[in-house]
């Protein structure tokens, strides 16, 4: 019998009540800030974070999680007699955590034989950030719980990730010009005109796909989007920051247009608001099933 056990870690910006709820083991992410180190979720909450974000002397950087990190965690599932690890991480393509958690499976072949053939650990690259796979990790959790198979779940995150569409905006420029995502004289013309950049991930790729002028716009073009392009019976998520009104508006926006509220509400984690600021709001759904 398969006894699974589900693991993310912290970018995936899962509440640290929600994944005790659904036994899900969240892995940290080490962070830095002005030359002290963190563990995100251990040593601060996101909203905490902020804080920390806006008073740093530079901005923070985020680290991998090491192998032996990756290793302990799987030789504890190993003794508390789990037959399978499913783990779904960050982007292979924003941090080379995922091929840290690989070398963590030789590390353990290497120095714990015996687990070899007793514990299968199946390691799924998101492409993708923070709910974007979050989400389908909660669900995945429920579905060991209901006792369905390795194969079953698998199936079912790969399927959610290939659907996938996220869509985000900072209302500051301040953050995405210092962590380089857009150009110092752009941002600061941008800033000028009010441009709120609206950036889609999708299938792993990062692009900014509209420029609309003002907070109102930009929500706007983001509830527009949804509705265009969200699978009628899929769920839609929301990664909220401190943007005062926005979690609001942006609601009341898709609801007009969709008849849906947000299925999951979530506070923006360290790996994406190191980068976008935590003034920011963000969705994901899943767009048509392929044919």
């Amino acid at each position: 019998m398969q006894r699974i056990k589900i693991m993310t870690d912290s970018a995936s910006d899962l509440p640290a009540q929600t994944a005790e709820q659904l036994g899900i083991e969240i892995i940290p992410i080490p962070i830095a800030v002005d030359g002290k180190g963190y563990l995100e979720g251990v040593d601060f909450t996101p909203r905490q974070f902020y804080s920390i974000l806006e008073s740093a002397k530079e901005i923070p950087t985020t680290s991998q999680i090491s192998p032996i990190t990756y290793c302990e965690r799987y030789y504890e599932a190993y003794q508390r007699g789990y037959t399978d690890i499913i783990l779904v991480g960050i982007s292979s393509s924003a941090s080379a955590t995922y091929y840290r958690s690989l070398d963590a499976v030789d590390l353990l072949h290497e120095n714990c034989p015996e687990t070899k053939d007793k514990l299968n650990i199946h390691i799924v690259d998101s492409k993708t950030f923070s709910l974007g796979y979050g989400y389908p990790v909660m669900q995945a959790a429920k579905m060991a719980q209901q006792g369905k198979s390795v194969e079953e779940i698998l199936n079912f995150i790969h399927d959610w990730l290939e659907r996938l569409e996220i869509y985000f905006t900072a209302f500051s420029f301040e953050f995405i010009k210092k962590s380089g995502r857009i150009g110092c004289a752009s941002a600061i013309v941008g800033e000028a005109l009010g441009i709120r950049p609206l950036i889609q991930i999708k299938q792993g790729e990062m692009k900014i796909v509209a420029k609309p002028r003002g907070n109102h716009a930009v929500m706007q073009k983001m509830s527009q989007i949804l509705a265009a392009n969200i699978d009628p019976q899929s769920p839609y998520l929301m990664l909220t920051g401190t943007q005062a009104g926005a979690q609001e508006d942006l609601t009341d926006m898709i609801y007009a247009a969709t008849k849906k509220k947000p299925e999951f509400i979530s506070d923006v984690g360290c790996a994406v608001s190191i980068n976008s600021g935590p003034k920011m709001i963000g969705i994901g759904f899943l767009g048509a099933k392929k044919r």
